[in-house]
């Protein structure tokens, strides 16, 4: 039987070898051995949801950074990172906490990598420059920093603050001289070197939704600071609307079965109190239902002819892909500005992003020309024609053809790189064409972006008064049909 001094003495050292294994695993975790090491993991962080917290931090950073000599002791050639603790106490910034914007110096070595997290507080307030995604490859402090110039990273053709001067010194980037005025002035100037349109343009709109990742609103001067008027859009949604309205009162006109001599106002609360009957019944199934086989697969149009329905999908499977992939871009962006598959949609020139838009745009010019092919040479005998419908042909012609030329200017303007402007194979194409005009890129973009817009805000407003009007409202009028009828 073990003794009780025995025992004790087991029991002594069993602590004593605990011990040493605990804090020998942290010291050997944490302590010298090559790599880079988490100060915080054993020096407490203050807590920096509390004002004293974050006053702390603050103290304790500034307990080097604001003595002049700070610069000495860090590596020669390096960003200075003085920081004037008077200056910085009327900065934008002086109440956060340093570590909730630089979350990667609390480390050994004691130098940031990473750049600074601006979306970690700011992800519902970037939507002002994400909506369209015109500065996707834009550096925050690029946009909303006094006092620096900007270049373009040949590395990942990122927009950022320039880190030396025109001598190869380091630029002092530690003033904190953050603004909410933005100078749009700074990058878009004819001989920018960063890629800019020599203007600043305003945000695609809704009316461009139907291609582009656009925001589901109209760009109006006062609205998000420097925004940019967008007339264009808000002329052609004006007559968009007066077309859509002036179809439907023609609709209203013809007779309720079962309830004649209604007047319009009463035939519009029949209409209303029928769809919403449908809509809460069980032949909400069928309505769907129909809208896939109709809306999408366009069954009645194949029935009829299937050179008719090849012609019909050409047209609106490519503006239905473009469409689904600019809104699930534009959600990423309004509300997961700073995740990764966000970044990737957002990129106009990620490859399987480029190829994606330019392979969708190639379809519909297949269509028009199909279409065109139909209506002038075959001379297919269902097919009336009338200059309304002309029209409306070369206006989605010539809409593709200039939305071409601007991509490839685009292309140029930016100097994307050949191995990655190939993935845009259309627009790249364009821009081998154009190259050798040797033209001011900068300054023919926005002209053609401006000519694309209004002619985008030209077809809008005349969708309603031509007969293309029924590619978008006979497959929903079918579906209802169907729900209504009991037939799928």
């Amino acid at each position: 039987m073990m003794t009780t001094k025995r025992a004790y003495r087991i029991g002594i050292v069993s602590l004593l070898l605990a011990a040493w294994l605990w804090t020998g695993t942290a010291v050997w975790a944490q302590g010298p051995d090559g790599g880079e090491q988490d100060c915080l993991a054993c020096h407490r962080q203050p807590n920096l949801n509390g004002v004293a917290g974050t006053q702390a931090e603050i103290s304790q950073c500034l307990e080097c950074h604001s003595d002049p000599e700070v610069n000495d002791w860090a590596a020669a050639g390096r960003t200075p990172v003085y920081i004037d603790e008077q200056h910085y106490a009327g900065t934008l910034h002086h109440g956060i906490a340093c570590t909730a914007c630089h979350g990667d110096v609390a480390r050994n070595p004691h130098q940031a990598a990473e750049p600074v997290a601006c979306t970690d507080c700011h992800a519902t307030l970037l939507t002002h420059v994400n909506m369209g995604a015109p500065h996707v490859g834009t550096d925050c402090a690029a946009c909303h920093w006094e006092g620096l110039d900007v270049v373009r990273e040949a590395a990942t053709a990122q927009v950022a603050l320039a880190e030396r001067d025109a001598a190869g010194d380091p630029l002092n980037r530690t003033a904190h001289d953050v603004t909410t005025d933005v100078d749009c002035e700074k990058c878009h100037t004819a001989d920018n070197r960063v890629g800019a349109p020599a203007l600043a343009l305003p945000p695609r709109s809704v009316i461009c939704m139907a291609c582009h990742d656009a925001s589901p609103t109209v760009g109006i001067a006062g609205v998000g600071g420097a925004a940019v008027t967008d007339f264009g859009s808000i002329i052609g949604l004006l007559i968009f609307t007066v077309g859509v309205v002036v179809n439907f009162s023609i609709y209203l006109r013809g007779e309720v079965p079962g309830h004649p001599g209604l007047t319009t106002m009463q035939k519009l609360s029949y209409l209303v109190a029928d769809f919403v009957g449908l809509l809460f019944s069980r032949r909400v199934g069928r309505l769907l239902w129909g809208l896939i086989t109709e809306g999408i697969f366009l069954r009645r149009v194949l029935r009829e002819s299937v050179g008719r329905w090849v012609m019909h999908t050409l047209i609106f499977w490519p503006f239905l892909g473009r469409f689904l992939l600019g809104l699930l871009t534009w959600m990423g962006e309004a509300f997961w500005p700073s995740a990764a598959w966000t970044q990737v949609l957002a990129d106009k020139n990620a490859p399987g992003v480029a190829f994606a838009y330019d392979f969708l745009a190639a379809l519909v010019i297949v269509g028009v020309l199909y279409a065109l092919y139909r209506r002038f040479i075959a001379r297919v005998p269902q097919l009336r024609t009338g200059s309304r419908d002309r029209l409306m042909i070369f206006l989605l012609a010539a809409l593709f053809l200039l939305g071409l030329i601007t991509e490839g200017v685009r292309l140029l303007n930016t100097g994307t790189p050949p191995e990655v402007a190939v993935y845009s194979f259309l627009g790249y194409g364009v821009a081998w064409l154009l190259r050798p005009l040797n033209l001011t890129w900068s300054a023919v973009y926005p002209v053609l972006w401006y000519l694309h817009g209004w002619l985008a805000a030209a077809t809008v407003a005349y969708l309603p008064f031509s007969k293309f009007m029924h590619i978008f409202a006979g497959p929903f009028i079918a579906s209802v049909d169907a729900a209504v009828k009991g037939a799928h």
